[in-house]
């Protein structure tokens, strides 16, 4: 019989057979992707980005990408209980911005980012704001109550006044009022004014203290005055009641965060925190202010395990369920439950791919469109459950960078992430490569670009990703683990004399090419590739592959660019046994 070929092209060929559709387990595709003409190509590398590592033995624990305007951003990383910001300039060492608040050392840390502030929270020590001059911690304690001086000449009507102070930080934000003064005695003129003695605080961020006072025998406090420093010991109050009664009122819903959140989250013109099983939501605009009538609680008081903006709703995850809030203020917030009756077990891999929540649950990668949660890839899902290391799973990290949804996870008996599987949106492909990161942060704002970058799992080390050939100048072994293929004709016996790959090389020659004829074990052959050329090579083989199907695993293994362009078998078909 005449000799046949079985052509396997890319998207650029009008082949019968795409690369694209060749039969292939989630795992098959080794540090591999394909590219936008169906073609496969070797992963980019990855390079150290910190020349000195921020810590010697504890890992990255968040890192965040803080944009305040298009000439002042940094880049935010934490580590070992500590905040750096790393230079934009080489050799990108960092510099600790929270010298004197320490967090505790082995939490995760969560950003997010409201006007020109960047506010942090790890779940142990408050919520934290930096604006690129301080660091501070949000909420301010209310002062303890002002007591009385003495009278000075003024335009108070003789009678008793009570007194209130409250504290004003460097970002304008104010302290609820203190506790009542007890009354203080106006005399007739020219004793008709009081001067109050006023607390100092030690809080760093305080600026200033503002003063309210009511009418005479009266119960409203009214904006009285300020002393813009936290220096000044006494006020003075002179005004008379018909001008301090067209002041301000008091605000008395300025309380300050939960003392423990865990997340952070913006929505809209708020900002929202996870504590446990609790979900708090800001004042508009005012972000720093939780109403405690405003705390909303999981329908299990299951601890919440991620928050994430969703078009015109916020999910609020825990391990068994997906709530929604809806409503746009006090008057309607809800919770709402969502079909879905699988949780996320990773906070970090909850993340918004083009409108779909994708993370990670029990059962493997969900997606999640705002009304129920399905597994995205069943074959994927199933190569999880069999390698996840579910003791750590809750470590599993994950970022949408490059069209396709990338999670590290702890595989076998790792305790860290050492993984990475991925779900390429443009083609459906799913593969894995072998690196795993604790945490990672994307760049796409304001002159940036798309750049990620990647935590790592034992040290102070950040690592930019998808640059050069090389991870840190040693080799990438990519390789398609093509499963069996019969050609169609199953019963039947073939007689393979050939591979054919269609590559494109840079400086790499060397090409090992794996096959397996039916349950025989795997063999290779190696070629020797022509530089920076695009070329056919075939690799004949021995007389005895005879079978009825043939899987191939074309292999590179070296710190150069590959792609695979198409793949032809020459073979021929024998008649039937019978």
């Amino acid at each position: 019989m005449a000799k046949q070929f079985y052509r396997i092209l890319d998207n650029l060929s009008p082949s019968e057979m795409k690369l694209t559709n060749l039969p292939r387990k989630p795992n098959s595709l080794n540090n591999m992707f394909f590219n936008e003409y169906g073609q496969l190509v070797k992963r980019k590398g990855y390079e150290k980005y910190n020349t000195t590592l921020l810590h010697y033995s504890e890992k990255i624990r968040g890192m965040h990408r803080y944009y305040k305007s298009a000439t002042e951003k940094e880049f935010l990383v934490a580590c070992n209980g500590k905040i750096f910001k790393l230079s934009d300039i080489a050799p990108h060492n960092g510099v600790e911005i929270n010298t004197s608040l320490p967090l505790t050392f082995n939490k995760d840390v969560y950003f997010a980012d409201f006007y020109q502030t960047c506010y942090l929270v790890n779940g142990a020590n408050g919520m934290f704001k930096y604006n690129r001059t301080s660091f501070n911690k949000v909420g301010i304690t209310p002062p303890s109550a002002p007591t009385f001086n003495s009278n000075i000449n003024g335009a108070l009507s003789a009678g008793n006044y009570y007194f209130k102070v409250t504290y004003v930080d460097v970002d304008g934000y104010e302290s609820n009022g203190s506790p009542s003064s007890a009354a203080m005695v106006a005399q007739a003129e020219p004793s008709d004014g009081i001067k109050i003695n006023i607390p100092v605080s030690t809080d760093p961020k305080v600026v200033g203290r503002r003063i309210y006072r009511t009418t005479m025998n009266g119960s409203t406090f009214y904006y009285d005055g300020e002393v813009t420093d936290n220096t000044t010991t006494t006020y003075s109050s002179i005004k008379s009641d018909a001008q301090v009664s067209m002041g301000t009122f008091l605000h008395d819903d300025h309380n300050e965060p939960p003392a423990t959140p865990q997340y952070i989250c913006k929505r809209r013109s708020r900002l929202m925190l996870a504590d446990h099983d609790a979900f708090y939501i800001s004042h508009i605009a005012d972000v720093e202010y939780y109403p405690p009538d405003w705390v909303i609680y999981t329908g299990a008081r299951q601890d919440i395990t991620g928050i994430i903006e969703q078009q015109e709703s916020m999910a609020v995850f825990t391990q068994d369920s997906i709530e929604r809030l809806i409503g746009q203020d006090e008057d309607n917030f809800q919770f709402v439950n969502a079909y879905s009756s699988e949780g996320c077990i990773a906070p970090r891999s909850l993340v918004n791919c083009e409108n779909l929540l994708l993370y990670l649950g029990c059962n493997g990668i969900y997606a999640f469109d705002g009304t129920s949660a399905q597994i995205l890839n069943i074959p994927l899902a199933e190569y999880l459950k069999n390698n996840i290391n579910n003791t750590y799973a809750y470590l599993s990290s994950a970022e949408y960078f490059d069209n396709k949804y990338l999670l590290s996870y702890p595989k076998g008996t790792s305790n860290v992430p050492n993984e990475t599987v991925y779900i390429d949106f443009r083609t459906g492909a799913t593969g894995v490569y072998n690196f795993g990161f604790s945490c990672y942060s994307r760049w796409d704002k304001l002159g940036d670009g798309i750049q990620l970058y990647g935590g790592s799992n034992t040290v102070g080390q950040v690592y930019k990703i998808g640059v050069g050939t090389s991870d840190e100048g040693r080799n990438i072994n990519a390789y398609d683990d093509v499963c069996h293929l019969d050609l169609g004709v199953p019963e039947l016996k073939k007689l393979f004399y050939a591979i054919w790959i269609k590559v494109i090389s840079t400086d790499g020659e060397n090409l090992r090419v794996y096959y397996q004829i039916d349950d025989d074990e795997e063999t290779y052959q190696d070629i020797v590739m022509d530089k920076n050329t695009e070329k056919w090579y075939r690799i004949a083989l021995p007389d005895s592959c005879r079978g009825r199907a043939i899987k191939i695993r074309p292999s590179v293994n070296d710190i150069y660019d590959i792609t695979f362009c198409g793949y032809m078998l020459e073979f021929d078909v024998e008649s039937g046994e019978y």
